[in-house]
């Protein structure tokens, strides 16, 4: 018995002190054809620029962070420049004295903004607006909206370029602006682009108007953001 028990508190000294040395890498040697994870490396967010009008730039005292383009950024995980000037469309802008829309002394149409949208190098170009060109001659309004993307798509020719539809107010409806959406639709299409027609998210809801009767409230322009994002595309690689 006493041998046994002797036999046993041996085994177990041993034990211990095997349990008890720290294991190396060599120790534990990995099993053939095993290899390390690689770290997991995301890509960059995608940058973003957007041309517009006042519902892009922003009215009625609304910061900036609760823009619809700031709100769809963060969504979709972007990083954004807004180069929209309230007042300004297409065709409509202004070459001096000062304009209350846009707070500049001069601010560029949509082909005058292109410049600016290439310098910034973005992934994806979003414009939207048109409203602001009614009561201009129509063929000038079909040939910058067909200009501003021929010329985005030669300066970015890797880009992703999305149109909106004008964005429509309270008192708009889906047949608003019938010779502006057919058009910049063609447009952007020719040029491998994507066009979005948002419909009349704001329409029927003075609500979501601010007492000017124009332009969003935040919660207008939250409207806005969640419509674009539902009814954008992904966006994908294979989209030019």
């Amino acid at each position: 018995m006493i041998s046994i028990l002797a036999f046993g508190l041996v085994f177990l000294s041993i034990v211990g002190v095997a349990l008890a040395r720290p294991v190396t890498g060599s120790a534990l040697s990995a099993p053939p054809g095993w290899a390390a994870p690689q770290t997991v490396r995301f890509a960059k967010p995608k940058t973003v620029a957007f041309i517009g009008d006042s519902y892009t730039a922003g009215a009625a005292g609304v910061p900036g962070s609760q823009l619809w383009p700031e709100l769809l950024s963060k969504a979709r995980g972007w990083n954004s420049t807004n180069l929209a000037l309230g007042g300004t469309g297409y065709v409509t802008g202004f070459d001096g004295g000062g304009q209350l829309g846009c707070g500049k002394s001069a601010c560029g149409n949509y082909l005058e903004m292109v410049p600016e949208a290439v310098a910034a190098s973005p992934d994806v170009v979003i414009v939207s607006g048109g409203r602001n060109d009614l009561g201009k001659p129509l063929p000038e309004i079909l040939k910058n909206i067909q200009a501003v993307f021929t010329e985005l798509r030669k300066g970015l020719p890797d880009a992703k370029i999305v149109a909106l539809s004008p964005l429509l107010g309270a008192d708009d409806t889906p047949s608003s602006f019938p010779s502006i959406k057919p058009a910049v639709k063609a447009a952007v299409e020719s040029v491998g682009g994507v066009y979005v027609d948002l419909g009349a998210p704001l329409g029927g809801h003075p609500e979501l108007i601010w007492k000017d009767g124009v332009h969003p409230t935040a919660g207008g322009q939250k409207v806005l953001a969640d419509a674009t994002n539902r009814l954008m595309p992904g966006l994908s690689e294979a989209q030019n």
